[in-house]
């Protein structure tokens, strides 16, 4: 479908309507159009086609295709074709790679919209359909800065999505989450950290929003993964070392907090702690004989 056939078929009138300052003509037009995408069968690849080849600069567009794709895969995925399904998963890798060249960054709201709806296709296809999730973003994002930016936000939102235990979850979603957290640890945790560590090393100077990011995200995830692959040595002399710089400083704190507050037993937590004094105390940070 061509750039202008696409600019066609959306509703123009309707789109003008998502404008804050927008009447309340056109206001209840973009409504009544967001609805009518949602319930359409295949309305919403109108959307994907706009994000996928960059078609519109107003932000208040690109947030309202998030959101119409974003009902597909929430409440319709299981009733789309595998072309459909496979439509999705082209569409956010080709807008994920359209922002490591573009001149600006998409407003965090954006971002943060983008990143919620990579977590709920991670969600829905995961464990079936797209197990190399991580390693295809990996792969494409590299060390691009604003590439980290949505892949370290689509942790957060899979984390909201999976882990947070101030989500209510229906049973089925619950056992569904908990395959997916075995799924993660038996293929892909190690890579992550591994990545994570990369960004805190990489970014730690030139990009302190980035770094605080990471630590947010490694936060996020040491309570229910392999505590041995960040409590140790070369990932807490970093997180030690961020704790001098200003900007990192509250972020690298709380890090190191959710690491020592990992549910465990209480002789393995009392050898965690032994663990950190001692390298506390080699970093200089204090002296457990005072």
């Amino acid at each position: 479908m061509a750039c202008q056939s696409v600019c066609v078929i959306m509703d123009e009138q309707a789109l003008l309507g998502l404008n804050p300052n927008a009447d309340a003509r056109y206001r209840h037009r973009a409504m009544a159009y967001f609805e009518q995408l949602k319930e359409s069968q295949d309305g919403w690849e109108v959307c994907a086609e706009a994000l996928s080849k960059g078609i519109y600069n107003d932000d208040h567009v690109k947030f309202f295709c998030f959101q119409v794709l974003e009902h597909q895969i929430r409440f319709r995925h299981g009733g789309l074709s595998a072309v459909q399904q496979q439509l999705i998963r082209e569409t956010l890798m080709k807008w994920l790679q359209i922002q490591l060249m573009n001149a600006e960054p998409e407003k965090p709201f954006i971002r943060n919209k983008a990143a919620q709806v990579f977590a709920l296709t991670f969600v829905m296809e995961y464990l079936t359909l797209w197990p190399k999730f991580f390693f295809d973003i990996l792969t494409l994002v590299g060390l691009n800065p604003r590439g980290v930016d949505v892949y370290l936000r689509t942790l957060m939102a899979i984390d909201g999505e999976v882990v947070d235990r101030d989500i209510l979850h229906l049973p089925d979603e619950i056992r569904r989450n908990t395959l997916i957290k075995d799924q993660m640890r038996e293929r892909c945790i190690p890579t992550l950290v591994e990545s994570w560590f990369q960004i805190l090393q990489t970014y730690q100077q030139s990009h302190p929003e980035i770094t605080c990011q990471c630590l947010e995200v490694v936060g996020a995830f040491v309570s229910w993964i392999d505590l041995n692959l960040i409590a140790n040595d070369r990932f807490v002399n970093l997180l030690l070392s961020q704790m001098s710089v200003m900007e990192l400083r509250e972020e690298a704190c709380d890090c190191l907090f959710e690491i020592i507050n990992k549910g465990m037993d209480p002789a393995d937590k009392i050898k965690l702690v032994e663990s950190l004094c001692q390298v506390l105390q080699s970093a200089g940070f204090f002296n457990v004989e005072q």
